[in-house]
Parts: C-alpha cells; sequence; structure tokens
C-alpha cells in the first residue's frame, strides 16, 4: 500500500495561481493582441519586457494579454515567488 505525504501549497505559487486565474477568460482578449504576443520573441524576455513590447497597443491591454499567456500555459515563468516584471518568461514545454 502506497502512502502519500500532504502538504499546504507554497504559499507564493497559491498566491500567484489565484492572481492569474484573473486572466482565464480568453474571450475577454482582443485576437489580433494575442497573436501579436504570440508573433513576439518571448522566450528569456522578463514580465516588464512583454508588457511593453507592442507600443502602439494600449499598455494595460499588453499587461493583460500576457498574463493571459502566462496561465493559458502560452509561456510560464516560476511561480515560487510573488510575481514581478522581473520575472523571466519561457517557452512551454
Amino acid at each position: 500500500m502506497a502512502l502519500g505525504v500532504w502538504s499546504e501549497p507554497d504559499p507564493h505559487e497559491l498566491e500567484n495561481v489565484r492572481f492569474l486565474a484573473g486572466y482565464r477568460r480568453h474571450w475577454l482578449f482582443d485576437p489580433g493582441l494575442l497573436d501579436g504576443l504570440r508573433a513576439c520573441e518571448l522566450e528569456g524576455r522578463s514580465l516588464g519586457e512583454a508588457f511593453r513590447l507592442l507600443p502602439d497597443r494600449p499598455r494595460p491591454l499588453v499587461k493583460s494579454a500576457v498574463l493571459h499567456l502566462l496561465w493559458s500555459g502560452h509561456v510560464t515563468t516560476g511561480l515560487d515567488r510573488p510575481l514581478s516584471p522581473g520575472h523571466v518568461l519561457r517557452r512551454a514545454a
């Protein structure tokens, strides 16, 4: 019989997942904006850099779209500390 050990999730990871869940509703995002971000090289960019990638678009919309791409798994980053503009994005596996 296998025994499992249950523990509380990492508090930072849980906080980040709860925050990102606010960006889960794909129908709220402009498909053209999402396509524009997907066409950019996000690998290795910080969140702060990604938020400024499309200067011709309103920054709050770009920021929300980047966070949606993070929630939806298009890109990943470490969630073991509070999200900040310095978090580096990685291509999803």
